[in-house]
């Protein structure tokens, strides 16, 4: 692959003012392949203002048809930005899918027409592959930021975010107004156990820092996840690099990450057995190995994989058009 390659990112979900939490693990890998010495440029839609940003943005694309050349790829994020980002034609265009933009009925018939439109494909499960119908699709789901692996104590992250000692909580580390998170199936398995055991408490954490969750996953005993759909549930595999004991149902590839993880359970997507499974987990009150199991799947080696995948774009793009100019010299 060429030095100094030049990437244009397109994506509506990105960290910003009054929105730290709006999928950092983009941010993560785009400074890491700057790190690479990738030259990287962004388009942010900030989708929370309607549609005149995604109108000026599909501006922003069209012209990089007409005019010189200035990169090598694009690389969107998300599935509705795929479709925007191949109103150009000059480069070939990489999409990575991050769950519902293939899993959701409604945004799984946007998400599906950019897969068919795109050059390259990542997902993050075998799941979303299959329903891509792109064989050719890379399995990537996005490597792990380092501030979640540390070995801070318990004690010490309580006593920094001001939480009692004497407290069992259990952690939902998404917006409980999500309805495909399922909070309250969540919330009403924790009163079951509140019915057990007194000075259990549910804690819902969002739209916070990276680091501040990481804390809050240190500072916790329990994980609980009762999603609709997931691909690879990022805070899943962030609460294992915690060692943060986990009570999921089986979504994405969730059975896989923790199926072999002592402290981690599967639960049907039901209160009495999501109560039942946080029993467990409660009960036995220790941390998991999970740090161990997920360690290599850092930022850095998320990267490896997608550097290798535009590679392969990019050598492909390149025999086609030496074609194309022997079927015409004009060209």
């Amino acid at each position: 692959m060429k030095d100094n390659l030049r990437v244009l990112a397109v994506t509506n979900t990105y960290p910003a003012a009054g929105k730290p939490a709006d999928t950092p693990q983009i941010r993560d890998q785009l400074e890491e392949l700057k790190r690479r010495g990738v030259q990287v440029d962004l388009v942010y839609i900030n989708r929370y203002q309607g549609i005149t940003e995604y109108a000026r943005a599909a501006w922003i694309i069209l012209l990089l048809s007409f005019q010189k050349d200035k990169y090598d790829l694009v690389h969107a994020f998300y599935g509705h930005c795929g479709l925007l980002a191949r109103l150009q034609v000059r480069y070939p265009l990489i999409v990575t899918f991050l769950g519902s933009d293939l899993l959701h009925p409604r945004d799984g018939t946007i998400g599906k027409a950019a897969a068919r439109l795109a050059d390259g494909v990542i997902v993050q499960s075998e799941e979303m592959k299959q329903i891509a119908k792109r064989e050719d699709a890379c399995v990537i789901p996005f490597g792990l930021n380092p501030a979640f692996f540390s070995t801070d104590s318990v004690e010490q992250v309580r006593d920094e975010l001001g939480l009692p000692l004497d407290e069992k909580l259990v952690l939902f580390p998404w917006n409980p107004a999500r309805p495909v998170k399922r909070f309250d199936l969540v919330q009403d398995a924790v009163q079951l156990v509140q019915q057990r055991y007194a000075g259990v408490r549910l804690l819902p954490v969002f739209n916070l820092p990276h680091e501040t969750v990481a804390k809050y996953m240190r500072a916790c005993d329990v994980m609980a996840l009762a999603s609709e759909h997931e691909g690879s549930p990022m805070a899943l595999r962030e609460a294992m690099a915690c060692n943060l004991p986990i009570v999921s149902v089986d979504v994405g590839d969730v059975r896989h990450l923790i199926g072999n993880t002592e402290g981690c359970y599967i639960c049907e997507r039901e209160p009495p057995d999501i109560a039942a499974k946080l029993i467990l987990a409660l009960e036995r009150g220790a941390r998991t190995n999970g740090a161990q199991v997920v360690r290599q799947f850092d930022t850095a080696w998320g990267v490896d994989q997608v550097l290798l995948l535009y590679g392969r774009v990019l050598k492909s793009q390149g025999r086609r058009r030496r074609n194309r100019a022997e079927l015409n010299p004009l060209i």
